[in-house]
């Protein structure tokens, strides 16, 4: 009878192997985030330092205060805004009740809404921009004369980062049992999405409209191929003649995205901690 001894004697190299990568991990780790870090810092730092220098290398802050005091400034800006408001609006309100109703009933289809979300990073916003033009040209004042159909077009042109944002929260919970548990309850659709859905998926929620927003605030093709002054579309206008005011631009165009994100991240963070369970308590039967 033949007999097969454990290879004992393999255990502790294995081991001491595994705590010598433990101990190269994470100073390695260390290091990838270090550089990372500076990737990032350094041309933003670069940036600011010579949006603060004027002549013979002095400190000054004209360049931004030449740009407070332009009104193209506020009125670009406030038209960026307005505009990522409206299409935050539209694709929650459009994409929200299409996510969830897909994973519910139409599961098998998911794979295919998938790739259809992705076809704006195959077109190019240019060609977007001109079949819109040529074939809704004949749209009421309301929608083709105004920043509505930009609102309409970034939409579509959002779409890759949004659909992905709300599908990946979906994913994440399980919707099944959620939902069963809201109809058992005698809740309808609008009810499950107000009370049960909606406060499961925030955090997908904020990043799809977090994504959006900032997608708006810096795009530039088809807000100048629709003769729409932007944000973006007057800092390059900008950036022909000011070199400094353009590069001040950009960094007020980080801070626009970066202070919100920094605040919704924060609140997210404290309710989601305050509130670790899913919402079912609020149902009533209907």
């Amino acid at each position: 009878m033949v007999t097969i001894a454990p290879d004992i004697t393999s255990k502790p190299g294995s081991a001491n192997n595994s705590s010598d990568v433990l101990r190269l991990g994470r100073p390695f780790r260390y290091i990838v985030l270090t550089l990372v870090g500076l990737f990032f810092i350094v041309p933003i730092v670069s940036s600011a330092r010579f949006s603060f220098l004027g002549n013979h290398n002095s400190f000054t802050i004209s360049a931004y205060t030449q740009l407070f005091g332009t009104a193209q400034f506020w009125s670009t800006l406030f038209l960026s805004a307005k505009v990522g408001v409206g299409t935050v609006f539209l694709t929650l309100l459009l994409l929200i009740p299409t996510v969830v109703w897909v994973h519910v009933r139409l599961p098998k289809l998911r794979r295919v809404f998938e790739a259809a979300s992705l076809l704006p990073l195959v077109v190019p916003s240019v060609v977007v921009t001109l079949g819109v033009i040529t074939s809704f040209r004949g749209l009421p004042n309301i929608i083709y004369g105004t920043p509505v159909i930009l609102s309409l077009e970034y939409v579509v042109l959002a779409l890759p980062f949004s659909y992905r944002a709300l599908d990946s929260a979906v994913q994440s919970i399980d919707l099944k049992t959620l939902v069963e548990a809201g109809q058992s309850l005698g809740s309808g659709w609008i009810k499950l999405l107000r009370y049960v859905l909606l406060p499961n998926l925030r955090g997908g929620i904020i990043g799809a409209s977090i994504l959006t927003f900032a997608f708006c605030l810096g795009e530039f093709a088809v807000a100048s191929l629709l003769s729409f002054t932007t944000f973006p579309v007057f800092l390059v206008q900008v950036g022909q003649l000011a070199a400094s005011q353009a590069v001040a631009l950009s960094l007020l165009a980080l801070l626009f995205t970066w202070i919100p994100l920094a605040v919704i991240t924060i609140v997210f963070s404290q309710r989601r901690a305050k509130r670790s369970t899913p919402v079912l308590d609020d149902l009533e039967i209907s």
